[in-house]
């Protein structure tokens, strides 16, 4: 038995508990038992083979892992269909659960990462923890205040058919906000629909390339305060005279970003700045938010112009480049020892290619544009060892709406390399990631 299918059987052998604190014991339980046995436990022979194959291609350089969220029941009730990031980790959800008890309903999602390459030296042990802390901390603390709430409202007369009218509902759960090949950044949220007193959300930026957490110092320069501010203030003016309404600064409106002011990274690789509802603007606006350049809009609108002028230098050049990459569907001219060998212009040429065979569900196409052994992510497949396997996929089954989607609106002009290669997609786990194979470029993973 393999160390996937022993975590499915873990994991379809749990048993939901009654009361929540249960629950949430046994999950933190299981992730440090997770943890431990993973020193012991080794992959199986098809996962080695493809860490191989990527710690070839790679220069034997370390290999980063990336910690995902994802927060579809799916993966609540199929274990065994996990994403992959790269070919390199997997996120395991370990229980999409409900519990009820006096009307007071409990909605929780508890994932945590798993990586398949071993001896990196990233360890996600604390990220885990903390996001598990968080969830039962919450969960913990919303089901006392309704639990008060229930009390008080009863002691006040009301009756417990009355009381179960409110519906009263606590949420914990995750949000992707972007997870490519620079970055993953997510979202861990809590809510009451009874009160916003107490909701609560945490933002997570990680950097691939070095496992940190991203500070919006790293993003934007030591004078990202007076920059984020400066920016802030233009959008709400601009968003002002298109009609909308933001509190003035002596109503508690903007003053000024604090030093935990929450942000997400967005899949143009910039900062989001976000205003909890009723902070800056009416309840009815929901949360605010705003993009962070370097500059003002039309500086950054300068900046623009100036890097597509600088893609259209020497087009004789390009153009000639262009024709002779076409004469080789399967791989670039060139040889490149990794990733990062890889300049912008071919990675762009490469991922052309593939977004050209996907739009046409070409599988003939796509399969000369992959390095085989290659990830498939599609319900027990796993991992195809060869083109003539691949192709019996069918297109059918390989071109699904949801990659195709992603793909399709997927920025291929920014690319940055990472270990994990270069990822076509939009933001979503759908996506096909490519990277260097035998010193050419190829397919080495796609997921869904």
């Amino acid at each position: 038995m393999s160390k996937l299918e022993r975590m499915k059987e873990r994991y379809d052998n749990i048993v939901i508990p009654e009361e929540l604190n249960i629950r949430v014991q046994q999950e933190i339980q299981k992730s440090r038992k997770q943890q431990e046995e993973k020193g012991r436990a080794g992959s199986s022979h098809r996962f080695r083979k493809v860490i191989r194959s990527m710690e070839a291609m790679a220069a034997a350089a370390c290999v980063l892992f990336t910690a995902a969220l994802n927060t579809s029941p799916v993966f609540a009730k199929e274990a065994g269909e996990l994403p992959v990031i790269g070919g390199l980790a997997r996120v395991l959800t370990f229980r999409s659960y409900e519990t009820e008890k006096d009307d007071i309903a409990v909605s929780v999602e508890i994932p945590t990462v798993e990586m398949i390459a071993e001896d990196t030296g990233i360890t996600v042990d604390q990220i885990n923890q903390e996001i598990l802390d968080r969830c039962n901390q919450y969960a913990e603390e919303a089901v006392k205040r309704a639990e008060e709430y229930r009390t008080a409202f009863l002691e006040t007369g009301g009756t417990t058919e009355e009381w179960a009218e409110h519906n009263i509902k606590i949420t914990v759960g995750y949000e992707i906000k972007q997870q490519s090949g620079n970055y993953l950044s997510f979202v861990v949220r809590g809510s009451e629909n009874w009160t916003n007193a107490y909701s609560e959300s945490k933002y997570y930026n990680l950097d691939l390339s070095t496992g940190e957490i991203v500070t919006l110092k790293d993003m934007l320069g030591s004078d990202y305060v007076e920059l984020a501010d400066r920016s802030i203030r233009e959008q709400i003016a601009e968003r002002e005279n298109a009609g909308e309404t933001f509190f003035k600064t002596e109503e508690g409106g903007f003053a000024g970003i604090s030093e935990d002011v929450k942000f997400y990274i967005n899949g143009n690789n910039r900062p989001v700045i976000v205003f909890e509802k009723y902070e800056i603007a009416p309840g009815s606006s929901g949360e605010i938010e705003f993009e962070i350049t370097r500059g003002n809009t039309a500086e950054a609108d300068v900046e623009v112009a100036e890097a597509e002028a600088e893609t259209v230098k020497e087009p004789i050049q390009a153009a000639e480049d262009t024709a002779q990459a076409a004469e080789n569907p399967t791989h670039t001219t060139e040889e490149y020892e990794d990733n990062f060998a890889v300049d912008s212009e071919a990675a762009k040429a490469f991922a052309e290619k593939i977004k050209d065979a996907a739009a046409r569900k070409d599988l003939e196409a796509l399969a000369e544009l992959t390095a085989f052994p290659v990830y498939v992510g599609l319900p027990g497949v796993d991992v195809v060892e060869t083109k003539e396997d691949f192709l019996k996929l069918g297109a059918d089954a390989v071109f699904t709406d949801d990659l195709l989607e992603s793909v399709e609106k997927a920025d291929i002009d920014n690319f940055q390399p990472s270990m994990a290669g270069f990822p076509i997609s939009d933001g979503r786990t759908a996506g096909i990631n490519f990277g260097v194979a035998d010193g050419t470029l190829g397919i080495n993973g796609i997921n869904y």
